[in-house]
Formats: C-alpha cells, structure tokens, sequence
C-alpha cells in the first residue's frame, strides 16, 4: 500500500487545522497573552495528569467488558492496542486509531476482526449516548441563553446517538433480518455484490454486540462510561483553576461537548476546530473574556491530547506498529475487515 497514504489523509486536516486557528487567534494580543501566561500556577496543571489517566483506565475496563461475551481478554491484551488507537486517532483525522485498535486486539486475541471492530464502535456509541446526555442536561440549564439554531443543533446531535444506539439493538437482535434491511438500499441501486458484502459485514458486526442483551452488563458499561466523562471533567477543572478564572459545575461539561463539537470536523486531534469551538460559543455563555478563552482552549487542548500521544506512542512500540501499517489502514475501509 502506498506510503503516501497518510499524507493523503493528514494533509487536508493539516489546511483545515490551520484555517481554523487562523481564524480564531488572528486577532490574538500578543501582549496580554504573554501577560496571561505570566501570571498561570502552572503547576496546578499537573493535577489534570490523575483524572486523565483514569478516564483511559475506565476506557479498557468498558472495552474488556463489552468485549467479555467474545472472549476475556486481560488488562494488558486490551491497553496497549486502546492506547495505540487513541494516540493515532489524536495524529491522525478519519478515526484510523478505531480500525487500528481493533486489528491490533485481533493480533492478540483470538477475536474476529469485524467483532472487535464492532465493540470499538459500540464503546464510543455509548461515548456519543454520555455526551449526549450531558448536552442536554446544559441546554436545561443555558436553555434562555442559546439561540434557535445552537438549540437546534444541540438536540439533534443528541437524537443522533441514540438513533444510532437503536439501530444497533436492532442488529443485535435480528442479526440477519437487521443487516438485510440495512444494506437493501444498495441492493435498490442496483449494487448487489456490495450489498451482499455489506449484509455479511453487519452479521459478522452483530456478534461484537453480545452486551447488548445482558442489562446487567449494559448498567455497567453505562457506569464505565459516565466514570469516563466524569474523570474528562475533572480533568478540565485544573485549567480553569491554573488562570485564576471562576468556574461554575457544568463549565466543565460545556467545554466537553464543544470540543466534541469541534471534534466533528476532520482535525487530528481537533486542532482548530477544537479552538474555534471554544472561542466562537463560550465567552457568550460563561462571561469568560474572548481573549481568556482564546489562552483556555489552547491549555486544554495541549493537556488533553499531549498526554495520550506520548503515551500512545510507546504502547505503539511495543505493539510493534509501523507507519507502514498506519499508512495501509489509511485506505482502508471498515467494510474491508474480515
């Protein structure tokens, strides 16, 4: 596969990136920005580093649950190809890191690909379901001070998750039934041979949706999730506290959800988009200065993302992966998976 793969799928990102953070910091003042730092406890910092690391830690224990129906895999098995997808989805725009983590797993396990595949996108289903959650619970609290299309916009996304949670069921329940109605549009179009291939996929996919019928299991891997975005939230706390700004309970939640907001649009590891997010929306809803905000979304950005890919680079060492392989998965589709 060309090595030039990547570069195809990371120069695109790179413009964006680079419009996005153009736009937001092009009237950035320089001196009030030295001013800013000049004045941060940076070492109050280092209190996002606890937090963080245990959102990854309830991560692979969500994993290994959703993955236990398929196989028990232990905490090493699972952390080190978690890790090395997570560093690659934060260098990377397109969420290679998901089909990656999965392949990776695969190597180590006995599970299907399409299996693991399918409770990689069941994990971060439940991630969309938890942060859809905290949307709404904001837009209760900021409803009188958001406007139609930002409330508009907020729901939806919100409804997304779990249209997509429902379909989901409905694979695990009727397997064939589902998958056949779910691929039928392509049979419609006259595109049988990718139907068919499409419909296998899905049935395949199905088996990676086991905890699906088990409450008990769901309930925790609801628990794991909400430990999750708990631990992230915390994590945004020392940001606000290091630049000396007030901080009310659901600030962290909000910057939560702009991010993934921001995170929508091909980015690695959102950058711009992340920022403009940020700067575009909060300063209107939490009385933070555009110029505050500006230094914030920078701080929280580096010290979200900067950590998991020093860590993700050495478990991608010793997982063995090469950029070659990073560069083959980069053309590849999730369809393509066996």
């Amino acid at each position: 596969m060309k090595k030039q793969a990547i570069w195809k799928h990371l120069i695109p990102g790179i413009i964006i990136a680079g419009i996005a953070l153009f736009l937001t910091y092009r009237k950035m003042d320089m001196a009030q920005l030295m001013s800013a730092l000049g004045e941060m406890s940076w070492p109050v910092l280092l209190l996002i580093l606890p937090p963080l690391a245990l959102s990854y830690f309830f991560r692979i224990l969500r994993w290994r649950l959703l993955l236990s129906p398929l196989e028990k895999v232990s905490m090493k098995d699972a952390s080190g190809p978690l890790l090395t997808g997570f560093m690659v989805n934060a260098l990377l725009p397109g969420r290679v890191g998901e089909i990656l983590r999965a392949l990776l797993l695969s190597r180590r396990t006995s599970v299907p690909r399409a299996s693991s595949f399918a409770t990689v996108v069941l994990a971060r289903i439940f991630d969309g379901l938890t942060l859809a959650t905290m949307t709404l619970i904001v837009l209760a609290v900021l409803w009188t001070e958001l406007d139609t299309a930002i409330r508009l916009g907020l729901i939806g996304a919100a409804l997304l998750y779990f249209v997509v949670l429902l379909m989901l069921v409905s694979l695990r329940k009727w397997k064939e039934q589902a998958a056949g109605a779910i691929s039928a549009p392509f049979r419609w179009i006259r595109l049988k041979s990718f139907s068919e291939k499409i419909e296998r996929l899905l049935i395949s996919f199905s088996h990676g949706l086991e905890v699906l019928k088990n409450w008990r299991e769901i309930i925790q891997v609801v628990f794991y999730s909400l430990c999750v975005w708990g631990m992230l939230a915390l994590s945004v706390l020392p940001v606000f506290s290091a630049m000396h700004l007030e901080v009310l309970w659901y600030y962290p939640l909000l910057v939560l959800i702009l991010a993934g907001l921001g995170m929508l649009i091909p980015t690695p590891a959102g950058t711009g988009t992340v920022h403009g997010a940020l700067v575009l929306v909060l300063p209107g809803l939490v009385g933070i200065t555009v110029e505050d905000t500006r230094i914030f979304a920078l701080l929280f950005h580096t010290t979200q993302f900067l950590p998991i890919i020093l860590v993700g680079l050495i478990a991608a060492v010793r997982e063995g992966v090469t950029t070659s392989q990073v560069s083959e998965l980069a053309d590849k589709e999730p369809s393509e998976m066996k």
